[in-house]
């Protein structure tokens, strides 16, 4: 019986030596896909990859050793050997061998740590292959090794679609010995960002430009307003334009008759717009530049570079221009309004929303127009009520639905000119910092708009303060401290629960509701209190649906 049994075993057991198992479809993919996969998984590498020198090849470099068929297509595909990375002499001759005459992606971080100066040796090697390089990102922490570097930029590089070169040391220091880059011969180049960077790059050929970002440009080579604009009106494909303490102060210019006679430069593809510089500066760029009414516009003024301090007269050119746009963004465009006041009133950032619930505070611009102003302690607290109230709200705006406040430490005649100039505004949210006195401003006591100068009475002197207002929000916000006047900062008498909740009463209608979020009042022994108050006003009465202890809440939600 088990003679029998061995005899039929013995045709499969000999089978199991023969046969082996057929190779995962992967490995027998076509060349053409294989290509594609490795070129993905190349670039993506090279997209994180920080340029630091690395003691091992990257993974991507190990389809090569995987089969024979994946080593085949991977040398026969020059356009995966571009992606190069920091490594050393001879791997870096293997890649430029292995990428035949294909165009080149080069990114390296040098920096003083590098003992063996293996970056510097490999950007020295690629340098040689500048007419090849499509993609060029330095980013240096010592000027010991930018300006040896950066003096080898003045060949020709007709390939070249991105420069990106990031310096870490002073701005002040150094010098660039040739006063064209790159030869002046760069047809192909889309992408310009530099940082601390002491080249000419105005000399850079930038007719297809789309993208420039010029960050603490050093003040040999930064231009004045009217040579920008020059260079500024032959890139008519620019999409996205940063310019951060990359100009001097334009007040000179803004009073020459070259201003008053230039004409204005179009912009027509332009859909990000980030300028940091005086305002004179920004005054003048946005009066000689047309954007579209889609650009995203990030505007933070500095105050320490102009000439003398800036006061409200100042703004009034700056403000005509945000008026105008604003007017012209009449539309659904915009739909809420944030002022976040810094401390002590030194700084205050407007930022108009195109969403109801947005509160972000980032300094990227993704909104339709965000602007940063900062206060020299010479500007007189009268003249920074005016500057704000006027920047926020040059005209009427009847699209905007909700205003945020953040520290909302102003005095009657900003909220009757801001809210006025809201006919439409159905939420007033105040969040962090001391309750002011709306009392007045609320109620529906008809006020005369002329208690703030400079204020457009559009509504005569029976002009009522949000009509549509249906919700009040308070988060944090204090009703016992009040302010002193220091340091410019305004004396601004602090409002108690009661007092807003009988102003709220005047108000006939329509319904709508006070939610208050962990504010602070003292109470009857003279000790803070934290509470969440809801309540709600309608046909001239104010009714307290619930008053507790925020405290005691948050405990008895955890037992």
């Amino acid at each position: 019986m088990d003679e029998e049994i061995i005899k039929r075993a013995s045709p499969a057991s000999a089978n199991l030596h023969i046969k082996t198992t057929p190779p995962c479809f992967i490995y027998r993919l076509p060349a053409e896909t294989l290509e594609a996969i490795f070129i993905h998984c190349a670039s993506n590498y090279h997209g994180e990859d920080t340029g630091y020198p690395t003691l091992a090849a990257p993974g991507w470099v190990n389809v090569s050793y995987v089969s024979s068929h994946w080593r085949n297509v991977a040398l026969n595909c020059a356009v995966l050997w571009t992606y190069l990375f920091v490594t050393s002499r001879p791997w870096t001759e293997e890649l430029l061998a292995r990428s035949r005459q294909a165009p080149l992606k080069v990114k390296a971080y040098l920096h003083s740590q590098d003992t063996k100066l293996r970056a510097v040796c490999f950007v020295e090697q690629v340098m040689n292959h500048l007419e090849r390089i499509q993609e060029l990102h330095l980013r240096f922490s010592t000027s010991n090794l930018n300006y040896p570097l950066l003096s080898k930029l003045s060949s020709r590089a007709p390939c070249l679609q991105s420069l990106v070169v990031v310096s870490l040391v002073d701005r002040y220091g150094g010098w660039y010995p040739a006063s064209v880059l790159l030869g002046g011969d760069t047809p192909a180049l889309r992408t310009v960002e530099l940082t601390n960077c002491p080249v000419p790059w105005h000399s850079l050929k930038l007719t297809g430009l789309t993208t420039l970002r010029l960050n603490s440009l050093s003040p040999l080579f930064q231009q004045n307003v009217a040579e920008f604009l020059t260079t500024l009106s032959c890139m008519q494909d620019l999409t996205h334009l940063y310019l951060e303490d990359a100009l001097a102060s334009a007040s000179g210019f803004l009073s020459s008759a070259a201003f008053h006679t230039s004409r204005k430069i179009n912009l027509p593809h332009l859909s990000h717009l980030l300028i940091t510089a005086p305002l004179s500066t920004i005054t003048a760029l946005l009066s000689c530049v047309n954007i579209p009414l889609t650009t995203r516009i990030n505007l933070n003024l500095n105050r320490s570079t102009e000439p003398h301090s800036s006061t409200f007269d100042d703004y009034t050119p700056f403000c005509s221009l945000l008026a105008q746009r604003l007017h012209t963004l009449s539309g659904p465009t915009i739909r809420r309004l944030i002022i976040v006041f810094m401390p002590n009133w030194e700084a205050a950032r407007v930022t108009f929303a195109a969403s109801e619930r947005d509160f972000s505070v980032s300094r990227d611009p993704t909104h339709p127009l965000r602007i940063y102003i900062p206060f020299d302690r010479s500007t007189t607290t009268g003249d920074r009520g005016r500057i704000i109230s006027h920047i926020c709200c040059p005209v009427p705006l009847s699209n905007i639905q909700s205003i945020c406040i953040l520290n909302p430490q102003a005095p009657a005649a900003f909220w009757t000119h801001v809210l006025g100039h809201l006919r439409g505004l159905r939420c007033i949210e105040l969040h962090q910092g001391n309750m002011p006195d709306l009392a007045a401003v609320l109620s529906l006591v008809p006020h005369d708009f002329t208690e703030s100068h400079d204020v457009r009475a559009d509504g005569g002197p029976n002009h009522i303060i949000a009509p549509a207002l249906e919700e009040l929000k308070l988060l944090s916000m204090s009703f016992s401290a009040m302010l002193t006047q220091r340091d410019h900062v305004y004396s601004v008498k602090v409002i108690d629960v009661q007092s807003l909740c009988d102003a709220l009463a005047t108000r006939k209608g329509p319904q709508g509701q006070l939610t208050m979020t962990h504010c602070t009042e003292r109470n009857s022994e003279g000790k803070m209190e934290t509470f969440d108050m809801v309540g709600w006003w309608e046909g001239g009465r104010f009714q307290v649906v619930d008053k507790h202890d925020s405290v005691r809440k948050f405990f008895g939600r955890m037992v």
